[in-house]
């Protein structure tokens, strides 16, 4: 895990405690704190599908750009083997 999915997953985790402390501890009635928390899950979702898309969106550009790096490096090593092939025959 790097440093960046690191810092956005302590981010979300901080936010969801602290929304959950706030929502106990507030002086609501009954039907009012469900409300409140359904709005707070919700927003709780929200973040973390987005959270989310960012961090599966960063992996795939780095498989993207790691597939491009060793499929040029092997399009070489392909040309050195052939050229290596013509000089010894």
């Amino acid at each position: 895990m790097n440093n960046s999915t690191k810092v956005i997953t302590g981010f979300v985790v901080g936010a969801l405690a602290g929304a959950l402390t706030g929502l106990l501890l507030a002086p609501e009635s009954g039907p009012d704190t469900r409300k409140r928390i359904t709005r707070e899950s919700e927003k709780l979702k929200d973040s973390l599908s987005e959270t989310i898309a960012e961090i599966l969106d960063s992996a795939r550009n780095k498989y993207n750009a790691m597939l491009d790096e060793y499929t040029e490096a092997g399009k070489k090593t392909a040309n050195k083997i052939k050229q290596s092939a013509k000089i010894n025959s």
